[in-house]
């Protein structure tokens, strides 16, 4: 397994190259990433959701997904509270605080987690992926952009956006996988095949995106900051160690335990970089912490492969 590790981030680090070098010589601009990003979102995958619940999921399975949803959140509510009060223990300027608990409670599941849990653990991992996914969006926009909200220059917001938020198309499309598999009303054949092509080129794609994300970053315009250590430790040690406690506390088995920690040390959710630049907070030290942490990951992910053989 830490031989199949090393291989995927080789393997991810390879098509995130290409990315950026798609980016480098102009063949992927600003609308190709977000043409990129809505392609990943809105179509391949609800599609891989669909295809792979059908295919692998255990209609037995049903009865757990509250429960993994929740575990998730309570993971990532124990990882705020700390960064809360790391915050305050080391005096983070207040334009910047909300991006800091932010960035050290909740990871990007989507567009780096996805790829790189489903090429070490393949399709059955998918249901995993996306129970922490839900748990990771909800925490998101539910606390920590109102968070965020505080640090700049925004005095309200409303609660109507941010669920809408939750409520996207990955999110919708889980929920009518289980409502479908529980009634056992399977999707015509058709429908699954024509999902299973939009669904495969997920993990390429994503990375393609972080590649481009990666391409963007202009360190010399960025000052580095002691409180960005810590941001790495939160996120990249805390936050796992946490999951892992969780999920030995409920005894999840062998693989969804892989997943849920592995998951929970991913880099920090870029959206916190749009949001921080919405509400008038510190969006570069955002942005450059996002960049670092995302790098940052790759080197990450070889290690907790090799831990969590061992316990």
């Amino acid at each position: 397994m830490i031989y199949k590790s090393l291989e995927t981030v080789f393997i991810m680090i390879i098509m995130i190259g290409v990315g950026w070098l798609m980016s480098y010589v102009g063949w992927l601009n600003i609308e190709g990433k977000r043409f990129i990003h809505l392609f990943i979102i809105n179509i391949s995958i609800p599609a891989l959701t669909l295809t792979n619940f059908f295919q692998m999921f255990p209609k037995e399975m049903i009865g757990s997904t509250i429960h993994f949803v929740l575990i998730g959140i309570l993971s990532m509510m124990v990882a705020f509270v700390l960064s809360e009060l790391v915050a305050k223990l080391i005096r983070i300027e207040k334009t910047k605080s909300g991006s800091f608990v932010s960035m050290s409670s909740v990871s990007n599941s989507l567009f780096f987690g996805m790829p790189i849990v489903l090429s070490l653990f393949g399709d059955v991992s998918l249901p995993y992926i996306l129970f922490y996914y839900i748990a990771n969006s909800s925490v998101f926009w539910g606390i920590c952009a109102p968070r965020i909200m505080k640090d700049g220059n925004v005095k309200r917001i409303r609660i109507s956006e941010n669920v809408r938020k939750i409520f996207n198309a990955p999110f919708v499309a889980l929920i009518l996988s289980i409502l479908l598999l529980a009634i056992d009303l399977k999707p015509p054949d058709l429908v699954l095949t024509v999902s299973s092509y939009l669904g495969k080129p997920v993990t390429p794609l994503a990375a393609i995106f972080v590649g481009r994300i990666i391409y963007e970053i202009d360190f010399k315009n960025y000052q580095f900051e002691n409180s960005i250590l810590v941001i790495l430790f939160l996120r990249f040690i805390a936050s796992p160690a946490i999951m892992f406690l969780m999920t030995r506390l409920f005894q999840f088995d062998k693989l969804s335990t892989q997943v849920m920690v592995i998951m929970s040390a991913m880099p920090a959710m870029v959206q916190t970089s749009l949001v921080a630049e919405m509400y008038g907070a510190d969006s570069k030290y955002v942005a450059f912490t996002i960049s670092l942490t995302t790098v940052m990951g790759l080197f990450f992910i070889p290690f907790y492969m090799f831990v969590l053989n061992y316990l």
